[in-house]
């Protein structure tokens, strides 16, 4: 990709504009739109790709409504840094007026299935004249594609696909521009009508969008903390008590009842709470069987699982999967929870927490990563199990095993090694096993391999190694735990592993800063995986 065009048609001595380089991308590649009103209003579409920003011209803007064809030119591509340039270009110079950053995010190439594909693909759709796209913004969500027309290498569409994200309302970009933007758009009619020097003209300025910076610098997604307090959004609660995602519409029933009666959280909270992360807890979801954990009269009941909960039980729109149980010796329908549609229909349920399975259904019988729970009995200090944690993670880093570590979201902590689909459980049980031996022994004054809660004591932790069989479960990361103060399994560095941290500091309250400030720590665990055989070598050679 070149900026041979883009550098040709500005004069940086009198332009604001970066002059940038083409840059390597190295991680999640990001997106922006711009609204542009130069000579006419346009707003200005870039993703990046191969270290520039592809870039169309949008004259309408985007939209989400899917019968939407908007008309999108294809410019010169545009440099990295320019996705968080605002401000004023002056007149006589290329693309003269007022630039405002509209929506910023990062997005993932897919295929027709939906299914996210690597960047030379997606290059390779681009050059054939069809992409799909998956947007993470701000405004912006779901999936979308650009299609070249035959009218010239520079006229494509932009549509939005019918997703859970999309609406049959009519769509404006206009209702959802900066304040600043419009007062910019009506003074400079004004201006024109009277005579006047458009402000470009009167006065040169540039300003760095300071959120787009940060992903920029960091690409992580960036996350508003949300008031817990809020109702369920206006605009998607319909008057019959319904939560509306494109066509498909969720029944939700009392939503003001109350779930932790000290802290006054309510069910409606707990829907709001998983609607404003779902970008960050559906990875770890989908297509993964849903162990339901249901709570309906909140955290002071015991709650229930219910595992068959799918088929004829659930409404048409939901995916289900039907596997045997040896146990029950019976088919059990597991519902699947891919999209926000689905998270709203469980929590309506009363499922406060969220148990995913280790393994998708793409391949049932091999996890995608081993799991080590780390559960103190009664007489233990929370010091003891970070302790432990951090034995386990120096015996991990022994074996060159990349790991992660989340709090249970009660007293525990969960160390995740990241497997890939490439093992059965019972090779990951057997791997995860040694770990723990290893670790006990080191340990033997405080921690057990006893699963017999009467043998294990009050004075024992539990490292728990038997999670990693078919069919177990446990609460997934970003999950609300029906515990007081309304924890949620919140990924940790590993730093963050030290005397004095306790796992009451994260809850519903503090992780929307958590996720702004470091964005999904927890990300690696769905990799690659590592290779146990190369491991034990590891471990045996130290």
């Amino acid at each position: 990709m070149s900026l041979i065009k883009y550098k040709a048609k500005r004069r940086f001595n009198e332009t604001p504009e970066p002059k940038g380089k083409t840059t390597k991308s190295t991680t999640k590649l990001i997106f922006t739109i711009q609204r542009h009103h130069a000579s006419h209003l346009h707003y200005d579409f870039r993703l990046e790709l191969e270290g520039v920003l592809k870039s169309w011209a949008v004259p309408k803007g985007p939209s989400l409504n899917p019968t939407d064809r908007r008309l999108a030119m294809m410019v010169e591509d545009h440099p990295k840094d320019y996705a968080d340039f605002e401000g004023d270009i002056p007149e006589g110079n290329y693309g003269a007026g007022h630039v405002d950053v509209w929506d910023y995010g990062t997005y993932e190439p897919v295929d027709k299935r939906g299914e996210v594909i690597s960047a030379a693909q997606f290059l390779k759709d681009l050059k054939a004249g069809s992409i799909k796209f998956r947007l993470k913004g701000k405004k912006l969500k779901g999936e979308f594609a650009l299609v070249h027309m035959n009218k010239g290498e520079k006229t494509w569409l932009l549509i939005k696909h019918r997703d859970e994200y999309a609406t049959d309302k009519p769509y404006n970009s206009e209702d959802y521009a900066k304040k600043s933007s419009l007062a910019y758009t009506a003074k400079r009619v004004a201006n024109s009508k009277s005579g006047k020097k458009s402000p470009a003209e009167t006065k040169t300025s540039i300003k760095k969008s300071a959120p787009i910076q940060k992903l920029l610098a960091t690409k992580k997604v960036s996350k508003e903390k949300k008031s817990l307090n809020k109702k369920i959004n206006d605009k998607k609660l319909l008057e019959n008590g319904e939560l509306r995602f494109g066509k498909v519409k969720v029944k939700v029933t009392n939503p003001n009842k109350v779930y932790w009666p000290r802290e006054k959280y309510t069910k409606g909270d707990v829907i709001n709470y998983y609607q404003q992360v779902a970008d960050f807890i559906l990875p770890y979801l989908k297509d993964r069987p849903q162990s339901l954990l249901r709570n309906p009269n909140g955290i002071k009941d015991k709650g229930f699982f219910h595992k068959d909960a799918g088929g004829d039980e659930a409404p048409s729109w939901i995916k289900s999967i039907s596997i045997h149980s040896e146990s029950n010796n019976k088919d059990i329908d597991y519902i699947i929870c891919n999209d926000k549609a689905t998270l709203a229909y469980l929590n309506n349920l009363g499922c406060i927490e969220l148990n995913p399975w280790n393994s998708t259904t793409k391949a049932l019988d091999k996890p995608d990563y081993m799991i080590i729970d780390i559960d103190p009995s009664e007489k233990n200090t929370f010091d003891q199990v970070i302790e432990v944690a951090l034995l386990i993670k120096e015996i991990l880093d022994k074996a060159d095993a990349e790991s992660y570590c989340k709090t249970s979201g009660a007293s525990g902590l969960h160390v995740f090694v990241p497997m890939g689909k490439k093992y059965s459980y019972e090779q990951v049980k057997g791997f995860c096993q040694i770990i723990c031996v290893m670790a006990q022994e080191q340990l033997a004054d405080f921690t057990t391999l006893e699963r017999n809660l009467k043998k294990r004591g009050n004075k024992h932790i539990y490292m728990d190694y038997l999670q990693n069989r078919r069919g177990q479960t446990i609460s997934s990361v970003y999950s609300v735990r029906p515990k007081p103060g309304a924890t949620v399994s919140t990924p940790l560095l590993w730093k963050e592993l030290k005397k004095g941290l306790h796992p009451l500091k994260f809850t519903i309250n503090t992780i929307y800063k958590r996720l702004e400030k470091y964005g999904d720590l927890f990300e690696g665990v769905l990799g690659k995986g590592v290779d146990i055989n190369k491991c034990l070598k590891n471990l045996d050679a130290g």
